[in-house]
């Protein structure tokens, strides 16, 4: 086995053996033999698809993406990015409508390390007549104060940093100025948009210029699906305003239960289809019980995530990285991607299920949106098949020639349902496993309901 050198995550090595006719069978051999009685014998140049991949490279000065953090260079983005559209006057109606009708909405959490905020609605600009947006102080010297809670709340910020928080550029004043993206390439438009890259989505928050301080405990994340059909897919962040001032006294504004002060919208960014990134599909049958495998129980989709690999600046150098966008977990078991448990990142937390037995984003489960996540290799790591896949103790592996516990495809093709057959679905999969032909058998669908 190719050994690879990974920064900041330990990969096992795996030591090989001889045997001879007296040895245990090795639980790859086992696998070998059940994956040929369903797709018989694997031919010697078959290489799952796994390439090398092209590199991005990004300077200190933000091309193409920027330094970690906000990317002020909107024109770049339509080059690897899916970048999300305005959004029209009757979504934001919608949106906005929704959150200052809604008292104490629950909501739920996402996990990306790369998102775009779009502006929604500014506070008090149309409030409703629930949500006050616009709030009378009692001063401590005598007489009243009206402040608008919004235009109080400058640095959008985003993040686990509690103290100082991670500012969202241009994003200030319950509002974010006008950004130009993809001018000059048939991809031009106006939005108040920008795109965070290697931070979290942890937790959002504001800083108060009234009362001079950060809140984190004042927003929370709606999905659109029960919001309107018309913005169904899409996550929205509203916040509650509120403020504790001493000057002479404490004059104080608690928060309504109407998260309408300041409403944004984030999206995931996912690669543009076509780009570098490539999609890795696993399969995790070796870690079963091999003597009863039956033909549903293959279906590549234990783990479905896509990889690209990037320079970016950091620290002071430019250090190389994986970027995971984690889109399904069909399976039931402890996996964990790019190391061997806590070394690893576990799929079902990745996407906010904490039950590790729940298949997610497979058809049978959970629904949830994507995980993104940043895994930092060395130098020499360029190729999909280099992030290590782990079922508790045992790597899944793609090794030319043999029985493979990973696919690589690109971006677009779609993942298996639960409880589907795989050779069923993909016609020209078991010709690919015998002849190393075609190259591109994800094209040969037969049943489309087959896939999620």
């Amino acid at each position: 086995m190719k050994k690879i050198l990974f920064v900041g995550i330990t990969a096992l090595a795996m030591a090989s053996c001889t045997h001879d006719d007296y040895a245990p069978v090795s639980k790859q051999e086992q696998y070998q033999a059940v994956f040929e009685k369903e797709f018989g014998a694997v031919n010697p140049n078959v290489n799952w698809g796994f390439t090398p991949q092209q590199v991005f490279t990004f300077d200190k000065d933000g091309k193409l993406i920027g330094t970690r953090g906000s990317d002020p260079n909107a024109n770049d983005w339509y080059q690897y990015l899916t970048v999300p559209a305005p959004l029209t006057d009757a979504q934001k109606e919608v949106v906005r409508k929704w959150f200052q009708n809604t008292k104490n909405p629950q909501g739920q959490k996402v996990n990306w390390s790369d998102f775009f905020v779009q502006q929604v609605y500014q506070g008090g600009t149309n409030p409703g007549s629930n949500s006050p947006e616009i709030y009378t102080i009692n001063k401590p010297a005598g007489g009243t104060e009206q402040i608008t809670g919004s235009e109080k709340m400058n640095w959008l910020a985003c993040g686990s940093n509690a103290k100082e928080g991670d500012h969202i550029y241009n994003f200030n004043g319950g509002n974010a100025s006008e950004t130009n993206v993809g001018e000059g390439n048939n991809k031009f438009h106006k939005d108040r948009i920008m795109y965070m890259k290697d931070y979290n989505t942890t937790c959002f928050g504001f800083h108060d210029s009234y009362g001079s301080k950060y809140y984190y405990d004042s927003y929370v994340l709606i999905p659109g699906d029960i919001i309107d059909p018309i913005v169904a897919g899409m996550y929205f962040v509203g916040f509650d305003y509120k403020t504790e001032k001493n000057d002479n006294g404490k004059i104080e504004v608690r928060p309504d239960g109407y998260y309408s002060d300041w409403i944004v919208r984030i999206a995931p960014g996912l690669n543009a289809p076509g780009t570098v990134a490539m999609r890795v599909m696993v399969e995790d049958i070796i870690d079963s019980n091999l003597a009863s495998v039956q033909t549903s129980d293959w279906d590549f989709n234990d783990a479905v995530f896509d990889v690209k690999f990037e320079y970016n600046w950091k620290d002071g150098h430019n250090q190389k990285f994986a970027v995971i966008t984690l889109h399904a977990a069909g399976g039931t078991k402890y996996l964990t991607i790019g190391g061997q448990g806590d070394k690893g990142v576990e799929v079902h937390k990745a996407l906010c299920v904490e039950e590790q037995g729940t298949m997610i984003n497979t058809g049978n489960g959970a629904t949830r949106p994507v995980a993104i996540f940043r895994i930092p290799v060395a130098d020499n790591v360029n190729n999909a098949n280099d992030i290590p896949v782990y079922v508790g103790a045992q790597e899944l592996t793609a090794q030319k020639g043999e029985a493979t516990q990973k696919l690589c495809v690109p971006t677009d093709v779609k993942w298996m349902k639960e409880r589907v057959q795989f050779i069923n679905t993909y016609e020209k999969f078991k010709d690919y496993v015998n002849s190393n032909t075609p190259d591109n058998w994800y094209k040969s669908v037969k049943n489309q309901e087959n896939l999620y």
